[in-house]
């Protein structure tokens, strides 16, 4: 798959978490990624981290499903399975390279980045729950998820200010 046409698709999936939970229209996969990466650049920056390498990570970490669409993570050994085939189909080295780092998660950037997924994800779900939708479920599950990766001494720099995001 040409990488102007992932990007397309990107832009075109909606998450298939928020459709579950009753949204017709929901954010986009590129969406995501697109604040996943914004939140990363800012939080590895503030924790003395290659910020530009995170936000990169972030942005590529759902490409794959340019290819396969939005799976719900409970779903993710297979997942992470189908994720690896698709990422072969997609032609660029480079974001194979950057998938695979984030996909790991051993760099403090790839921490950031997978953090930062959550958090937007958490983000999202406020913000539909603002809106009347029941996102229950998935802001208990991410705030839960956030409150366990924290507890990691690379994060302990942002700790208060992940907090902080997560109380808009």
């Amino acid at each position: 798959m040409r990488l102007v046409d992932a990007i397309q698709a990107l832009k075109n999936i909606s998450r298939t978490g928020w459709m579950q939970h009753g949204l017709r229209i929901a954010e986009s996969v590129a969406e995501h990624s697109f604040e996943s990466a914004l939140l990363a650049l800012e939080l590895a920056s503030a924790a003395g981290m290659n910020a530009e390498r995170a936000a990169a990570l972030a942005l590529v970490h759902d490409v794959p499903e340019a290819i396969m669409g939005d799976m719900p993570k409970w779903s993710s050994e297979r997942v992470r399975r189908i994720d690896e085939e698709a990422m072969g189909e997609i032609k660029s080295d480079k974001i194979g390279e950057l998938f695979r780092e984030f996909e790991e998660g051993r760099s403090n950037e790839a921490k950031i980045a997978r953090l930062c997924d959550l958090l937007a994800t958490n983000i999202q779900a406020r913000r539909y729950m603002k809106q009347g939708y029941d996102m229950t479920e998935i802001e208990e599950k991410t705030r839960r998820e956030i409150a366990e990766m924290l507890e990691d001494d690379v994060f302990r720099p942002i700790r208060g200010r992940v907090l902080e995001l997560m109380q808009v």
